[in-house]
């Protein structure tokens, strides 16, 4: 196999056929359809990339039950950082929604240089993305993620404290910060075999609180990922890792954060020995996030975006 693989023919062969391989592993593609506009959603099959983008194609679907077809043709949106996606259909629109870094600090750059649809549009989650993507001749718009028809707050019996999440690639400064506090607690759970919004939704629902962590260059640049906005809208009281465009994206101070593990028990504490006033707290984050970033907001942003290049 070494010495096939020295030939440049065949060794561009085999590479090509690891790169089939790859991407029928692990890449997801979900699909939606109004009338005339296909909209088609290529992400990964990490447990946060699912939930976005099934959420996302629903909210298209109800878009067009309110609104009709928007008459874009086909939507080609591919989102995150993975490199089996580099080769992409070409579409009517192509997007390219920016929400991870591949553990890399230049990751926008690395991804513009090896995708072979270059996108017509960078959709960004921050004011940095915005600034980033703009600084690379790429047309943006502000984009954040957000939460679907099925995070709401549901009467039901909360227990124990828990986090959502594939496992194995969390950053481990974070992790010790925030997870470890807990993991040897009888009340403590860490799922990532969930498969849909609906039992993300009545996970979060069934906990007293629930953790949240944003890997370290998502954090730098200012993206704040789905499960914030998820964990808000249940009305679950939420401990994050400090993050430092957490205010701006929600638009509201957001205290609940925290750096350390002393910290992290701490806030812990305080929630659980005043559980009632706290949960009137998050009843009020819930409204804000139901309000301001739901994926009907963000639909209605990014088609408008659309129309508007023509």
């Amino acid at each position: 196999m070494r010495l096939l693989e020295s030939s440049p023919v065949v060794g561009k062969l085999i590479e090509r056929t690891r790169q089939r391989r790859r991407q029928r592993d692990w890449a997801t593609l979900f699909t939606a359809k109004v009338g005339s506009t296909t909209l088609r959603f290529y992400t990964t099959i990490g447990l946060g990339d699912v939930m976005i983008a099934r959420q996302f194609c629903e909210a298209f679907e109800e878009y067009g039950k309110v609104r009709g077809d928007p008459g874009l043709g086909k939507i080609v949106i591919s989102a995150g950082a993975w490199d089996t996606g580099f080769k992409l259909e070409r579409g009517d629109h192509v997007v390219y929604w920016w929400w991870s870094m591949g553990r890399r600090d230049d990751w926008l750059a690395h991804y513009l240089n090896r995708v072979d649809v270059k996108p017509d549009v960078v959709a960004c989650l921050s004011s940095h993305c915005v600034h980033e993507a703009r600084s690379r001749g790429q047309e943006t718009v502000y984009l954040p993620l957000a939460v679907g028809k099925h995070f709401r707050p549901a009467a039901t019996l909360r227990k124990g404290i828990g986090f959502a999440g594939s496992k194995g690639h969390k950053d481990s400064t974070q992790e010790l910060a925030i997870v470890r506090p807990f993991a040897d607690r009888a009340d403590f759970e860490w799922v990532d075999n969930l498969k849909t919004p609906q039992d993300l939704a009545a996970f979060y629902n069934r906990k007293q609180i629930v953790l949240g962590m944003t890997e370290t260059r998502q954090e730098k640049t200012g993206m704040v990922n789905n499960r914030v906005f998820e964990v808000l809208a249940t009305a679950t009281p939420f401990i994050l890792h400090a993050h430092r465009a957490i205010d701006e994206v929600l638009g509201v101070e957001y205290p609940y954060q925290s750096s350390s593990p002393e910290q992290t028990l701490e806030l812990a504490d305080r929630i659980l020995n005043d559980y009632a006033r706290h949960l009137s707290v998050f009843t009020q984050f819930s409204r804000r996030v139901l309000t301001s970033h739901t994926y009907d907001n963000r639909i209605a942003t990014l088609i408008e975006c659309l129309r508007t290049r023509g």
